[in-house]
């Protein structure tokens, strides 16, 4: 049986897991329709006359904006990593460390999913 140290270690571990399951989720599921607008944006760019200048300067905005979200999460997911990393050390154990699925959820460009799903 492991001494109770440990398995206060080990339910840390799980817990620091499941929080980092959560953000990686919670990147996902609001990178996913920013993904799909940013998809639809373009595509209306592709079909809309450069003689419709209005048509034209608000799908402008909608690229902007969409950025603009996209900055908030990765500048939200950003922060909280940090908040998770600064948690430790708690009974000898080291800071958490985002693992590979987040950070490469977390650095994956906007579009590129959308992008391939769109026809033309």
């Amino acid at each position: 049986m492991e001494p109770p140290h440990n398995l206060a270690l080990g339910g840390l571990t799980v817990a620091y897991a499941r929080s980092e399951d959560i953000l990686a989720d919670f990147a996902h599921q609001l990178r996913q329709p920013l993904s799909a607008l940013e998809a639809l944006t373009s595509y209306l760019d592709l079909i809309t006359t450069p003689s419709d200048l209005r048509v034209r300067e608000q799908l402008l905005r909608m690229h902007s904006e969409i950025d603009y979200a996209d900055q908030i999460l990765q500048d939200g997911l950003r922060a909280i990593r940090g908040y998770l990393a600064a948690q430790g050390p708690v009974f000898g154990s080291q800071p958490a460390v985002a693992p590979e699925g987040i950070v490469e959820e977390l650095s994956r460009p906007l579009t590129n999913a959308a992008m391939s799903a769109v026809t033309y």
